[in-house]
């Protein structure tokens, strides 16, 4: 489905707020939900968005929302198009359970190379298939803490449904793990 759970919306709106960045990629933008949380957060943040679903760019109008909207794969960035690509903070909500784990891994691991802040939203034992026809909505990985343990990162948060962990990048930032779990904590 193009949208995200609610569980977690109030942190992730905080993690931003602290992040303060001022490039925002969202993978699997959907409806746009984060997009309209960035640039709510801050009005002047360059937004990209990555979307496989042509229909979704249209019917949510993504355009109006993201600087850039890119209709493909998350797994087409691993590509030299954008090996030079860097944003402060990457949203990825509610859409690495639609990759294969294998997929999933290598998209993470390229990632941290080219952001400051990895923010994971996704489902724990929710089932799904797809959805209207759109083959690209169902859930054919599980994940788990231990399928980030080789990162610098938060613990990992569930909540009914959902769990929440946020990856250090590679990029410089000043912001610390402790710093982002205190906030989390706050709002959980």
């Amino acid at each position: 489905m193009p949208y995200s759970s609610f569980i977690f919306d109030r942190s992730i709106e905080e993690i931003i707020r602290l992040l303060k960045p001022e490039t925002f990629l969202d993978l699997g933008a959907g409806a746009g939900k984060y997009g309209k949380i960035a640039r709510k957060i801050n009005p002047s943040i360059k937004l990209t968005a990555v979307e496989i679903e042509i229909d979704y760019v249209k019917k949510f109008n993504l355009s109006s929302i993201y600087d850039e909207v890119w209709n493909i794969s998350a797994m087409d960035l691993i590509n030299p198009k954008y090996y030079d690509s860097t944003f402060d903070v990457i949203m990825i909500g509610d859409i690495i359970e639609h990759l294969k784990k294998s997929d999933g891994i290598d998209l993470l691991n390229f990632l941290i190379y080219r952001c400051r802040w990895i923010i994971l939203e996704f489902p724990y034992r929710y089932i799904q298939n797809s959805v209207d026809g759109y083959y690209s909505e169902a859930h054919i990985s599980v994940w788990t803490k231990d399928d980030f343990i080789s990162f610098e990162k938060t613990q990992l948060y569930m909540r009914d449904t959902q769990c929440l962990v946020v990856l250090r990048g590679y990029l410089e930032n000043k912001i610390s793990i402790a710093d982002i779990e205190s906030l989390i904590n706050k709002h959980e």
